[in-house]
């Protein structure tokens, strides 16, 4: 089964994550789509769990099953978490040397979300299981916690109701809509109530791969290409307006995405789908988890280090150099970090089946 079109939009969604994360530039300042851009992590874990259903759900028979599937996750997250968290260990001794000989640094080095103890959280993948009061180290590496914990709860909830979704979804979102509406509508949490989040999107892709598999018509092309464009406009306005309050229905929003762009039958799916486009789905994970660490690393040494003047030319020329940076370190962490633990050589991999992460 092929993929390729909403695989196209997680790399695209992961470079969106990533503007979120320079809004603090007066060049982005204001921008409310860039503003609330973090929202896309729930377009990733949507996707995740349409990807982790069509791949996985047939296999997950018993509770010994729950144990490969669970390796194996662990195989295809694990090692790029674990490179870019050293890497951030890394920039902080970096950082502790050009606070100490070159200029003082208005952050601590090894602050409050550097400690031993969230390291070892870290290792681990429980740091945002709600055991700190922010995101620490890797500050993106929070949706890879909870997701890989959403991976065995959902297989475990799979085998306890014996493929019974009725029955499955009535008690799980149940319990979710009490936190939502506990909490005013709002599931935009992290390193606190990050795991509920994800799981809540993660049955909503679920169900839609579920929906996707009968909705197998075949369709008018001129209709999904209007459908499509609707779609992509309803979603620019929807990310730049809604409010926390609104933030529950907007994986509802995601899963109508998937659902329409999976079949691709429209002119923008399409081309969503060509080889040209293809690697952005291949390098998102890598996008995701690496970007913080190059942003970073890039802000002290042309702002703090070379003094660069912060004017839109020099925030400009910055942004440039964190997308290649980005970009080439993400190719060097595809290729030799992804995947070194997969049983298929990377240059075997398909090209068509999207890596189901939260960046992946």
């Amino acid at each position: 089964m092929r993929f390729r079109a909403v695989d196209t939009f997680r790399g695209m969604a992961a470079i969106l994550v990533i503007f979120f994360h320079l809004q603090h530039l007066s060049i982005l300042k204001g921008n409310d789509f860039v503003a609330k851009s973090d929202i896309f992590v729930d377009f990733f874990f949507v996707l995740s769990g349409f990807v982790m259903t069509h791949s996985n759900y047939a296999k997950i028979t018993d509770i010994s099953s729950i144990r490969p599937f669970a390796i194996k996750r662990f195989k295809r997250l694990y090692p790029l978490h674990l490179f870019t968290l050293i890497l951030v260990l890394l920039f902080e001794l970096f950082r502790f040397g050009v606070d100490r000989y070159v200029v003082r640094l208005s952050n601590p080095v090894f602050g409050p979300d550097k400690s031993f103890v969230s390291l070892l959280a870290n290792l681990t993948l429980t740091q945002s299981l709600n055991l700190f009061d922010s995101t620490t180290w890797n500050g993106p590496s929070w949706s890879i916690s909870v997701e890989f914990y959403t991976y065995l709860l959902w297989a475990l909830c799979l085998v306890v109701f014996r493929k019974n979704l009725w029955v499955m979804c009535t008690l799980c979102f149940g319990l979710i809509a009490w936190f939502i509406v506990q909490h005013q509508g709002n599931i935009i949490y992290n390193y606190d109530y990050g795991f509920i989040r994800c799981f809540y999107s993660f049955l909503l892709g679920m169900l839609t791969y579920r929906l996707s598999r009968r909705w197998q018509s075949a369709g008018v092309p001129w209709l999904f290409s209007i459908a499509e464009m609707l779609l992509l406009g309803i979603t620019l306005v929807a990310v730049s307006r809604f409010q926390h309050a609104e933030s529950w229905m907007m994986p509802f929003l995601f899963a109508l995405m998937i659902l329409v762009f999976s079949q691709e039958k429209g002119r923008i799916s399409g081309i969503l789908a060509s080889d040209r486009l293809e690697f952005l789905g291949k390098l998102s994970y890598s996008y995701y988890l690496n970007h913080m660490v190059v942003l970073n690393v890039l802000d002290l040494v042309i702002f703090r280090v070379i003094k660069v003047p912060a004017t839109p030319l020099g925030e400009w020329s910055y942004v440039l150099l964190c997308l290649i940076g980005v970009h080439l370190l993400s190719l060097f962490t595809y290729r030799y970090v992804e995947l070194i633990l997969q049983t298929t050589p990377p240059s075997r991999v398909p090209r068509s089946i999207p890596q189901p992460s939260s960046a992946g």
